[in-house]
C-alpha cells in the first residue's frame, strides 16, 4: 500500500511538471542526447558526462532497468520486483540529479518490458507498462495509458524549426522470433552472433498493424527533422540478434515510409552494447542510423559482428549519442560520445 501512495505522490509532484517540460509544442530544441542499456545495480557515472553537453532533452530508448535479471539470476517480474528495480535506478545519485535537470522521454526494450527478447506473448506487459510510464512521469491524461503499447510522438518548435520525436514500441506487438537452422559453428563462420533469422511470413510483425498505421500518419505531419527511436537496430541486419532484420517485410515497409516522408529523418537505436553509425540508400534518400548502447556495459563480441552499412565505429566503451541541430546553417551533427573518448561528429545538411 505504501508503494501505491509513493507512486501517486510522484505523479502529483512530477506529472504536471513533466507535461510542461516535455510537451511544450513551442519550445525550440537543438541538442538531444540519447542512450540505452543501464543495469540498475551498476554505478552510472556517465550521466555526469551527458550533463556536460547540456541537452534540451534526453531519450531513453530501451533497457532503463533490467527488470527480469539481477546480474546472476533470471526471474519473473512482479509489482514488488519492479518497484525494487526502479527504486534502485532512482537511487543512483548521478541519474537522480540528471533527471531533475533534464527532461526525459522513454520507450522500452526487452528487459524493461519484463522478458528477455519477449514480445506479444508476454502476459505481464500491462503490469510492466504501468510501472514504466509511472516511473518516467507520464501524465495521467496521456493516451499511452489507454492504448496498447507505449509508442508515442511529440513535435517541438515553431514552423521552420520543428523536431519530431517518434518513440516506437518494438515489444508489445512482436511476433515470436524464427530460429536459425544453421549450427552454432556455421553461424560463427559468417560472423553471426545471434540465433535468429529472417521470417518472411506475411503475418509476422514487429510493430503491428495499428502502430504501423499510426506511424504512417505521424510521418505525414510537418517537421523539419525527425528522430525515429527504435530500441533495436533497423538498418544493420546481419547479426542475427534482436533486430529489424528478423522481420524483413516490415523492415522494408518502415524504410520506405521513412524515405518518403518530408523533413529529414534520422533513426536512433540501442540494444547491441556498443555504438556505430550506419547508412542505407532507399530510393533517392540516404537514411542514417545512430546506435548507442550501453550506459553501463559494452560487449566486444557483438561489436565484431558484420555490418555492411556501417560508416563509423564500432565504438566499444560506455557511450551515449548526441544530436545537434544547427538551425541557422540547416545542419545536423551526429556524435558517438563516451566516458574516455568520442568519435568525430558526422555532419549532415538538410533543407
Amino acid at each position: 500500500m505504501r508503494k501505491v501512495f509513493y507512486w501517486t505522490y510522484l505523479l502529483l509532484i512530477f506529472g504536471c511538471n513533466s507535461t510542461d517540460r516535455n510537451n511544450n509544442p513551442k519550445k525550440e530544441i537543438s541538442t538531444i542526447a540519447f542512450g540505452s542499456c543501464a543495469k540498475q545495480w551498476e554505478k552510472q557515472p556517465i550521466w555526469k558526462e551527458i550533463e556536460k553537453d547540456m541537452p534540451d532533452l534526453f531519450l531513453f530508448i530501451g533497457d532503463a532497468i533490467y527488470g527480469d535479471w539481477d546480474g546472476v539470476n533470471v526471474y519473473e517480474v512482479s509489482a514488488e520486483s519492479l518497484d525494487r528495480d526502479y527504486d534502485k535506478l532512482n537511487a543512483i545519485p548521478e541519474f537522480k540529479e540528471f533527471r531533475e535537470k533534464t527532461p526525459i522521454l522513454a520507450t522500452w526494450d526487452n528487459h524493461d518490458y519484463g522478458k528477455h527478447n519477449g514480445g506479444s506473448e508476454f502476459n505481464k506487459k500491462e503490469l510492466t507498462k504501468q510501472h514504466f510510464l509511472n516511473f518516467f512521469n507520464e501524465p495521467m491524461s496521456s493516451e499511452r495509458y489507454q492504448t496498447p503499447g507505449i509508442y508515442d510522438s511529440k513535435i517541438y518548435g515553431e514552423v521552420g524549426r520543428q523536431i519530431q520525436i517518434i518513440l516506437l514500441d518494438t515489444r508489445w506487438f512482436k511476433s515470436p522470433f524464427k530460429i536459425d537452422s544453421l549450427s552454432t559453428e556455421a553461424r560463427k563462420e559468417i560472423g553471426k552472433v545471434g540465433k535468429y533469422t529472417a521470417n518472411f511470413d506475411s503475418t509476422a510483425t514487429l510493430l503491428g498493424k495499428k502502430q504501423l498505421s499510426w506511424l504512417e500518419n505521424e510521418l505525414k505531419k510537418d517537421a523539419d527533422v525527425r528522430l525515429i527511436c527504435s530500441s533495436i537496430q533497423v538498418i544493420p541486419n546481419q547479426k542475427g540478434m534482436d533486430e529489424w532484420g528478423n522481420y524483413p517485410l516490415e523492415r522494408t515497409q518502415l524504410l520506405e515510409m521513412i524515405s518518403n516522408c518530408s523533413g529529414y529523418p534520422i533513426i536512433l537505436s540501442g540494444n547491441v552494447h556498443f555504438a556505430e553509425i550506419s547508412k542505407l540508400k532507399v530510393g533517392n534518400r540516404h537514411i542514417y542510423e545512430l546506435t548507442s548502447s550501453g550506459l553501463t556495459h559494452v560487449n566486444e563480441k557483438y561489436a565484431k559482428a558484420p555490418n555492411k552499412y556501417r560508416i563509423q565505429a564500432p565504438f566499444i566503451d560506455l557511450n551515449y549519442g548526441l544530436i545537434n541541430v544547427n538551425w541557422e546553417d540547416r545542419e545536423i551533427s551526429l556524435t558517438i560520445k563516451g566516458m574516455n573518448k568520442s568519435e568525430k561528429p558526422l555532419y549532415i545538411s538538410f533543407d
